[in-house]
């Protein structure tokens, strides 16, 4: 933010929460899809305001605040919305704010935890209200059909993103639709699951975070993906398949395995083709926006050929 937008953040927060007065903000520099900064008040208060940065992975601040509310009413830990300004006239950016929850940043990640509490998650049923209602759930949608949804979701992200469609990306959205397993039920799915995106206190998750990628669809994308892309720095991918079975009876077969892991590394591609987008055009000059939209895309476009996914 600069110092208008501060200014003008500032005033709003006093009005909206409350606060006697604004003593700073600190940005938060993990992430790319949400600009973050912790705001402080004079008396100690904590706030986190996540602020849209031009539509970063084809994601929607607006729809993101309302699953939290959403999930929260349903028992799931996350943090609480305290305010939103979804018309996006208060600093030119549309954002929402939420408590801050403190963090033990030096402990071990409570995995064990993590995993029981997004099994729970995913024992949620999404065709009713109120998370029917906020991610617009069709009547009769299958676990199949959403799958083959969230290929069509990321394939537009990609179409949308470059001059002409990636041929690579072209062949593995339609490998990924014929071989779209049946699943086993239709769940509330995070979309970026894993460690770095909760919150803790050293033995127990008080906090699951970045919801931006949340949608319905099979709890096997969210395991593979956690596993996958984000659950190495915390053990090891056999680790993680014991502890997933021992916790929630779990086990996730070759097949299944090699199809989420072809996902994965499409959607990164399809979504960081969106950074370069914003880069090229100025609508977010960010560096990191041409290194995750160019190098990191890249990588993923080569796990795929890796995979045979896209001959």
């Amino acid at each position: 933010m600069n110092a208008e937008e501060r200014t003008s953040l500032a005033a709003w927060l006093l009005a909206t929460l409350g606060w006697s007065e604004v003593e700073g903000f600190r940005r938060i520099s993990e992430g790319h899809s949400r600009e973050m900064v912790i705001a402080t008040s004079t008396t100690g208060d904590r706030a986190v305001v996540r602020i849209e940065q031009g539509g970063v992975f084809g994601t929607d601040g607006v729809r993101e605040a309302r699953l939290m509310v959403a999930l929260r009413e349903l028992g799931v830990p996350v943090a609480r919305i305290l305010a939103s300004d979804e018309s996006g006239s208060v600093i030119g950016r549309r954002f929402f704010v939420m408590e801050y929850v403190d963090h033990r940043a030096d402990a071990p990640s409570p995995v064990d935890d993590f995993i029981g509490r997004l099994h729970s998650m995913h024992g949620i049923d999404p065709t009713v209200d109120p998370i029917a209602r906020v991610l617009d759930v069709p009547r009769g949608l299958t676990v199949r059909d959403a799958t083959i949804a969230q290929v069509r979701r990321w394939s537009d992200v990609h179409r949308s993103s470059v001059d002409r469609p990636i041929e690579l990306l072209e062949r593995s959205a339609e490998w990924l639709t014929i071989n779209a397993p049946d699943g086993e039920r239709l769940s509330v799915i995070h979309g970026d699951a894993g460690p770095d995106n909760f919150v803790h206190d050293g033995e127990r998750v008080t906090a699951i975070t970045d919801w931006e990628f949340g949608h319905v669809g099979d709890p096997m994308e969210d395991w593979v993906f956690c596993i996958q892309m984000r659950g190495s720095r915390a053990l090891p991918k056999e680790e993680w398949f014991a502890r997933l079975t021992d916790i929630t009876g779990i086990r996730i077969e070759p097949e299944i395995w090699n199809y989420w892991e072809a996902f994965n590394y499409f959607k990164g591609s399809c979504a960081n083709l969106s950074c370069r987008r914003l880069y090229e055009t100025g609508a977010n000059p960010a560096p990191n926006m041409a290194i995750v939209g160019s190098a990191v895309h890249r990588v993923f476009l080569r796990r795929l050929v890796d995979l045979g996914v896209a001959e």
